[in-house]
């Protein structure tokens, strides 16, 4: 099949425009597909994934010839990207549409890709998943709150009735530490760090109170005065923004907290980073903590 993109100046949508093409295509290319699922379900629904051409997934009614296909390489795109025929069982009820294409719901597709996925990629779906169906605002965090805790118990619930699924051990982990209030993927994959690496569980954009105002931190342990912020690019866009944020620095310092700070390319180097998070903490709390195997799975 043939798609007529437009020319696009940012890699990042042209390669997301891309996938949704390959999406369609399959859709309409494999006669037994019920719908989208896994990656390409969270891709529609416009939830987090670590790249924008992910494999596409079908749920399909009958056992496949061949489950994987690699499908071809577009421009300068990710190579090996995958058609996955996946025979799992989804109740029709679970299928929503949406912009006229058949994906499992939100919560279905983070719990598949629980299961499914490494949890460092699954932890940025489930954590927008539950963001996108909680919407929390972290001034009237209360509301937010209640909201995630059904949502919570319900993600919670759905892993454990998968049963004796491949992965569940995985999914379990995930599912328990997944949180509305991460505000993106880095935020999320920095967590997951921590979280693998063995530190007890973090606070999200707990409020802080300083000379120079409430500052809410991306990651904080109120009890060891740790916090760690997330830097992506796109924080600093004017001059004024750097200022902001070593205004916001030197408040937490003030305050008695150690701030940790964390980018992209920090990411690709797991281990290392653990390793600087621990030696944040108080040398009890580091012997303490032991990688958890099931979020390095």
């Amino acid at each position: 099949m043939y798609a007529d993109l437009p020319a696009c100046d940012d890699s990042w949508r042209e390669r997301h425009e891309v996938s949704l093409a390959r999406c369609v295509a399959a859709l309409r290319t494999v006669p037994s597909a019920r719908g989208l699922s896994h990656e390409s379900a969270a891709l529609v629904h416009g939830l987090w994934l670590p790249h924008p051409e992910p494999d596409v997934s079908l749920v399909v009614t009958s056992n496949p010839h061949r489950s994987a296909l690699v499908l071809p390489v577009v421009g300068t795109g990710r190579a090996g990207v995958l058609l996955r025929r996946r025979r799992v069982r989804v109740p029709q009820a679970r299928f929503v549409t949406v912009n006229g294409l058949p994906v499992t719901d939100i919560l279905r597709t983070a719990v598949d890709c629980a299961f499914d996925l490494p949890a460092r990629d699954s932890i940025m779906v489930l954590d927008s998943a539950l963001r996108c169906l909680c919407r929390p605002d972290r001034r009237r965090r209360a509301e937010a709150e209640a909201r995630f805790a059904e949502l919570h118990g319900q993600l919670v619930d759905e892993v454990a009735a998968q049963g004796v699924r491949a992965g569940a051990r995985r999914a379990r982990a995930v599912a328990a530490m997944a949180s509305p209030f991460a505000e993106s993927p880095g935020e999320s994959r920095t967590r997951w760090i921590a979280a693998a690496t063995g530190l007890p569980a973090a606070v999200l954009q707990e409020p802080v109170a300083t000379a120079a105002g409430v500052f809410f931190p991306d990651l904080a342990w109120p009890r060891w005065r740790v916090a760690v912020e997330f830097d992506g690019r796109l924080k600093y866009t004017e001059e004024s923004d750097l200022w902001a944020e070593k205004r916001r620095q030197d408040a937490l310092t003030a305050a008695g907290w150690r701030l940790v700070r964390v980018v992209w390319e920090d990411l690709g180097s797991p281990a290392a980073l653990g390793s600087r998070l621990l030696a944040a903490f108080p040398d009890d709390v580091a012997r303490s903590s032991q990688p958890v195997p099931e979020l390095w799975a």
